[in-house]
């Protein structure tokens, strides 16, 4: 019996006939899925944390071991710019009497592209396009880079079967990883330039209308 990815991700595959019989689970999700949409709906301002998302970076960055100095840094400014973005721009926003519809929906804008920020064309099997996403019971880490380490593992194996030179074996094992951290990198530098973006935006913009 083929299953879905979602039952695949939620359930043991060792035993198909399992699978939610009494949907109860597919019931819960139903019910959260509305409630999300009633929220999208009827919220002023879009039910989306910029904060949270920095938190949720940093959390995923707590095995330095491969982590350059670079993307600590970037986490870093993401997180304090996050904050203050989410006090002093979004607070507000949040009582529509206090702001106008145009500088709502431009927080808006910025609040529903912050995430995409995160999301690549392309991905190894197994692995969400969304970079902060991970399937759960798993480590707190980025996704694609945890299969990046397992590739390093898998490569140091094959590496004694197969005879490489030091140099072939280095660039085989950690390009990938190399790869994986740039494209971490990259996402989180994307969602600090908007942050800060819809800072310089609200800081310039009238508040006497």
């Amino acid at each position: 019996m083929a299953t879905s990815f979602l039952s695949e991700a939620q359930f043991s595959t060792e035993l198909p006939k399992t699978l939610d019989p009494l949907f109860k689970f597919h019931e819960t999700i139903a019910k959260m899925t509305a409630e999300a949409i009633l929220r999208l709906v009827n919220d002023p301002v879009l039910p989306f944390y910029p904060l949270d998302i920095a938190l949720d970076v940093q959390n995923k960055l707590k095995e330095r071991s491969m982590v350059s100095q670079a993307l600590l840094s970037s986490a870093s400014s993401l997180r304090d710019h996050a904050a203050f973005f989410q006090s002093e721009t979004m607070r507000p926003a949040n009582d529509p009497k206090e702001r106008d519809p145009s500088h709502v929906r431009m927080l808006n804008d910025v609040l529903r592209d912050l995430e995409k920020s995160f999301i690549i064309p392309q991905t190894p099997p197994g692995v969400y396009r969304n970079l902060l996403y991970s399937l759960p019971g798993k480590t707190p880490q980025f996704s694609i880079l945890r299969f990046s380490q397992e590739a390093v593992l898998h490569c140091n194996v094959t590496s004694k079967v197969v005879k490489h030179t030091s140099a072939e074996k280095d660039v085989l094992c950690h390009s990938s990883v190399n790869q994986s951290l740039s494209l971490i990198l990259r996402a989180v530098r994307s969602a600090e330039r908007l942050v800060c973006f819809g800072l310089d935006l609200f800081e310039n913009y009238p508040n006497d209308i």
